[in-house]
Parts: structure tokens; sequence; C-alpha cells
């Protein structure tokens, strides 16, 4: 949304003209026309409103100088250091400390209304981009702020990455507030963590193949099956080049590559570990650099379901919609000739549907949902009864 207006409702004369220039501009303006009492349902609905604005625009009257109403809702937006714009349509001698040191355009009876309209919209579009940024920050800081910091909230690949970017933007205003700074460097502590907790599995994996290989020869083919799934859980250290980014800033470097890891486990050979590598990074949201991996896997072992499964996901978060389609058909098709995991087709056959449609299945619940089976899936082969099976 382009602008909140906050009021008097004795100047709505005037403000639904400017409403009307706004609107025939192109620009999307929230604007509350009840005259109700402040309820809780109502105040929110306001602050979702002021908090969802590139820019809150304060009609400046005696009226409004005076309104409760209106100085929350200056308050509201001060809080969230949203872009402000101070307009006079009636002089007054009282107007608000905390606007005081902002240009005020001139709306007045004696004013020329369209130059004043021209210069709103002016300042409406300068550093359009960083005003909307901020504000796609604000709703999802608020969000999760309001659902008592749930983890599930927090940014995660490139959405964490852009917003760190803002960080880096110090001269911007307005300015971060000190709830979106919170709100990254959860984010951040939240993607780290999950990196450590990825790779401390991926070691214990690997120490237990370890230990059964000296203690289980007899169980060769089902050391063979674990092999690979450690093979695969190693693999996740390709999130390091996600995290990397966040340390850049410390450290002036990255402090491990992706490519020389995906050409490792290609090289290799193994059909199961490169789609593993291949699911993994799609659902670390690093398509592009597995890819490889998932074109390998298809290479060694073109008939089985779950490696165009693996590469059909990849090829979708790349935004590469036919591609997709076409593996998921695959999918499907090697799924019924093998009868092999049938239980999901009508699940692929849902991604399809979406996608041939142009609409994006994966999005942020099904991505977790998909991590955090993937996280099961691991966590069992590092069980006690699977060790004993």
């Amino acid at each position: 949304m382009d602008a909140f207006i906050s009021y008097s409702r004795k100047d709505k004369q005037f403000v639904q003209r400017l409403h009307d220039t706004l609107i025939g501009s192109g620009r999307n303006v929230w604007v509350d026309w009840e005259d109700i009492p402040l309820t809780a349902d109502w105040w929110a609905e306001i602050q979702e409103g002021i908090e969802g604005a590139n820019a809150v625009i304060f009609v400046i009257s005696p009226d409004s100088v005076a309104s409760k109403v209106c100085g929350q809702e200056l308050e509201h937006a001060i809080q969230h250091n949203k872009r402000l714009i101070p307009l006079v349509y009636r002089d007054c001698n009282d107007a608000p400390h905390s606007i005081s040191h902002i240009n005020w355009l001139y709306f007045r009876d004696n004013d020329d209304f369209d130059a004043a309209a021209k210069n709103l919209l002016a300042v409406m579009d300068t550093d359009l981009e960083w005003t909307k940024a901020h504000t796609r920050l604000t709703q999802r800081a608020v969000e999760w702020d309001k659902q008592e910091r749930n983890n599930s909230y927090l940014l995660y690949g490139d959405d964490l990455a852009n917003a760190e970017g803002l960080l880096t933007l110090t001269n911007k205003t307005p300015a971060l507030t000190q709830l979106q700074r919170d709100y990254i460097l959860a984010s951040q502590q939240k993607q780290a963590a999950d990196l450590l907790r990825d790779l401390e599995q991926a070691k214990a994996l690997a120490e237990t193949e370890k230990r059964r290989r000296e203690e289980e020869q007899r169980y060769t083919a089902q050391l063979r099956r674990r092999s690979m799934i450690i093979i695969g859980a190693l693999a996740l250290v390709i999130v390091v080049g996600v995290a990397a980014v966040m340390f850049a800033l410390r450290s002036g470097r990255l402090t491990m590559g992706t490519n020389e890891l995906v050409d490792t486990i290609v090289e290799f050979g193994d059909s199961q570990a490169n789609s593993d590598l291949c699911w993994a990074g799609a659902l670390r949201e690093l398509p592009g650099e597995v890819l490889p991996a998932c074109n390998k896997a298809i290479e060694l072992d073109p008939e089985v379901p779950e490696f165009f499964e693996s590469r059909g996901l990849t090829w979708a978060v790349m935004g590469e919609y036919p591609s997709a389609i076409s593996d998921f058909n695959s999918a499907i098709k090697y799924a019924r000739q093998y009868q092999e995991s049938e239980d999901r087709i009508p699940m692929w056959q849902d991604w399809i549907a979406q996608l041939e449609q142009g609409q994006n299945p994966f999005h942020k619940e099904v991505m977790q949902q998909l991590r955090e089976d993937w996280d099961a899936e691991k966590a069992y082969f590092n069980s006690p009864e699977s060790q004993s099976n």
C-alpha cells in the first residue's frame, strides 16, 4: 500500500479530494472513513494499515492536532519508523513536535492544490524501493512479534540475505527499527543453529557408520544403504554457503564454497547420494548449486520416481516450471510402472496442477514441512531402532 492518511473527520471533505487525486494517480491509499468508537479490533486494523503503508500522510489542522486518535496513529507510525509526510490543510500553532523537523506540504485553501499534489507524489516516490523493502520487513517483524517470536515466522534463505543487505544501507531514511534489527538477528541465529544441527547430525551418522563397519561386516547390504544416507547427510554442509553470507561482513571472506562438495558427490557416482544432495539443496533453497547432482542421479538410474521428484522440486524452486512439471510427470510414470511410492502420486499431481496454473506450490509452509520430514528421516537412520534392523 502506498499511503495511510491520518486526519480529523472535520477535514473529511478535503481528504476525500486528496484521496481521489492519489487514486487517480495510480496510488493505493488506506483511509478510514468511519467515525466510530475506538475498539480493540478497529485499532488493530488501523495499526495494520499503518504498518503496511510505505508512507503515512498526517493532515495538519487544529482538529487533527487535538484528536487523540490522530495522535495515536502518529505515535504508531513513529514507533515503526514510517515515512511521515506532514500536510497542512489548516494552519495551527501547536503541531506535534515529532513532525516539526520534517518538510511540510501546504494544501490550504489559498494554496495551489494541483502543484501541491505533484510535490506530494514526488515525495511518496522518493527512494521507493527502500520504503517498500522497509514496509515488507516491518510487516513480517510485527507478525513475528505478535506470534510470541515463534521461529516459524523467521526469515530464511534469500529472504534473509535480502534483509541482511538492508543492514548495510546505514544512510537510508526511514531507518530500520530495533524490532526489525532484532528480527533479522533472530533469523540469522536460527539459520546458524540449523546449520550446526545439520552438521552435528551428519557427524553422528558418520561416526555410527564407522562403528558398524568395524563391528558388523555381515550386514553388507544394510551398511551400503546407510552409507548413502550418510553421504546425503554430509552433503547438507552446503548450507554453509548460505550462512557464510552472514559472516562475510565480519570475516571478509566466505568460510567454504559449495562447488567442490557438489563435484565430490557427483564424482562419487552413486545415484542415491546424488539424489539426497539434490533434495537437501532444494530444501535449503540452493537449487542452482545442486542441479548437477540432480542430473547425475537420473543419469545413473533413470527410472527411480524419487530421483525425478528431487529434481522436480529443484526446478520449481528455480522458477523453471515446465521442467518441474516434466519431472513430476516422470515420477508418476515410473511410480506406476514399478509400483513404488504410489502413495506420493496425489501430491505430485497437486503440484503439477498448481505449476500448470503458474502458481508456486512450494510456499513457506510446504517447504517447512518437507524440511521437517527430511530431518525426521535423518533422525531415524541415526536411531537405535534403525541400527538394530
